[in-house]
Parts: C-alpha cells; sequence; structure tokens
C-alpha cells in the first residue's frame, strides 16, 4: 500500500512541475505574431509606411496595452498619429488570432512603440529572390499557381496588364513595391492580411517562391513603368463596339423591311 501511495505521489509531483514549462512552451511569442502578421504594413522596426500605414515606434498610441488590443481585435480607419491621418484602413485580427495571441502582440507592440525607427529599411523577406519571369508568368497565368488559386490578373492591374479588361475587382499593382517593400510585399502574398484575399486563398495558399516571383515581377514592372496614359478598359470597349453593331444591325434588320412595307403601301394606293 505503502509503496502505490509512493507511485502516486512521485506522478503528481512530476505531473505538476511539468505544468509550468508545458504552460510556458505554449506561450504565443508576439514578436513572432507581429514578423508575420503586422510588419509587412508597419515593418519590422515599427516605422510604417509614411502616408500609408502608420508608425508604432514613438508613438503614444501604440503604448497604451488596451487601446492596442482593441485595434488588434476590431480593426481601425481614419486616425490621426502624432499629426498625420491615415485614411487606409487596419482589418480586424479578432477573428483571426486567439486572445492571447492578441495580447502577446499588443505587448510586443507596447515594447516597439518606446524605440525610435531606424533609418534602415526592413523586411519579413529578403528582396530579390525571385524570378521576373516566373513572376510576371504567374500573374497572367501562363503558369497556373501551384496550388490552384486564380491568376492575380483576373481581379489587379500591374505593368501592361489591366485585370483582363474587366472592372476593378482588386486595386492597381503599380505602386506596390513602393507601398510595401519588395520583400513585405512578397510576405503579403504568401500570407495575405486582407479579408478578399484571405477567402479566396485560405484553401489555395500561394507558395513563398511564387511570392517572390510574383513580388520580383511587380518590381520589375514598377521600375520600368513608362508615364502617360491609363490603361485601356478593354471590356468597355468592347462593350462600345458592341453598342454600334447593334445600332446598326437594327437599321439594316429593322429599318430596311420597315422601308419596303411602306413602300407596298404607297403602290397598293
Amino acid at each position: 500500500m505503502r509503496r502505490t501511495i509512493s507511485v502516486i505521489v512521485t506522478v503528481v509531483t512530476i505531473m505538476a512541475a511539468a505544468a509550468p514549462v508545458a504552460a510556458y512552451a505554449q506561450t504565443p511569442d508576439g514578436q513572432d505574431i507581429y514578423n508575420r502578421r503586422c510588419a509587412r504594413c508597419h515593418k519590422e522596426d515599427g516605422r510604417g509606411v509614411p502616408n500609408k500605414y502608420p508608425p508604432l515606434a514613438g508613438n503614444p498610441d501604440a503604448a497604451d496595452r488596451d487601446h492596442v488590443i482593441d485595434v488588434v481585435t476590431n480593426g481601425l480607419e481614419g486616425k490621426e498619429i502624432l499629426g498625420v491621418k491615415y485614411d487606409r484602413k487596419m482589418r480586424a485580427f479578432g477573428n483571426r488570432l486567439s486572445p492571447e495571441e492578441i495580447e502577446a502582440v499588443a505587448d510586443y507592440v507596447v515594447q516597439l512603440s518606446k524605440s525610435a525607427p531606424s533609418q534602415t529599411p526592413t523586411t519579413t523577406v529578403p528582396a530579390g529572390e525571385g524570378s521576373v519571369a516566373n513572376g510576371e508568368a504567374l500573374f497572367v497565368g501562363t503558369t497556373p499557381l501551384r496550388n490552384g488559386g486564380p491568376a492575380c490578373v483576373a481581379c489587379h492591374a500591374a505593368g501592361t496588364y489591366d485585370r483582363l479588361g474587366g472592372p476593378g475587382l482588386g486595386p492597381g499593382l503599380y505602386t506596390a513595391v513602393a507601398d510595401y517593400g519588395q520583400g513585405d510585399l512578397a510576405a503579403a502574398i504568401a500570407d495575405p492580411p486582407w479579408d478578399p484575399m484571405i477567402e479566396v486563398f485560405v484553401d489555395r495558399p500561394v507558395t513563398s517562391q511564387e511570392a517572390a516571383d510574383l513580388a520580383a515581377y511587380l518590381a520589375d514592372a514598377e521600375a520600368n513603368a513608362t508615364t502617360g496614359g491609363t490603361p485601356v478598359d478593354l471590356l468597355a470597349v468592347l462593350g462600345l463596339v458592341g453598342m454600334v453593331v447593334l445600332f446598326l444591325f437594327t437599321l439594316v434588320v429593322v429599318r430596311g423591311p420597315q422601308r419596303l412595307y411602306v413602300q407596298k403601301l404607297r403602290s397598293a394606293r
């Protein structure tokens, strides 16, 4: 009996000692979450993107942990920070991160707010590792995405390609690299923070190499962009041509017999 009790006590003691270790191992890493989810817009050093995405380093709002938790959970739009108004909407992450992950990333943002942003560009993915030719083929769909996602040109315009000539289902990417940086853009393509892209690619993710290739193509297209007119919407042109053809068809098919009928009436008199 004593031996049984001793074994039980030993097992309970081991489990009690292991519990804090297990709990510690499961604690989310706020910096890792930030680098994967936030750095593509706010940058790893928290400097943000001028006039587009606000800085977190040196930002007094980012030092308020409860405010950060609320913003990460529910999103934010139209906020003036350090005298600059940012109109771009930050998406809510309450349905993508657990409460524990949100608290962890908030703790890291509070730390980041106490630092001064560096002047050295930082990215979550090294730039220059993609193939421009492969990226262009992926963008227009001549090379299918490995996991079956739609070609970018179905929704986005970039370079000389204009959304298959259709309406703007997604924003133009003419300045995407200037807005994000090539490496951060590649990270955003592989793990998108935008709800429409999440819905499209959640079961058909873009691989890291495909994302690097696409970012390389967009960087090249942006660097070699020519100034001038806006790309022509081919569907609009085709629609206009169709209206003209329909009008001419109506003149020939409808007006022709009508004239013959009027002539017959006149001759019958």
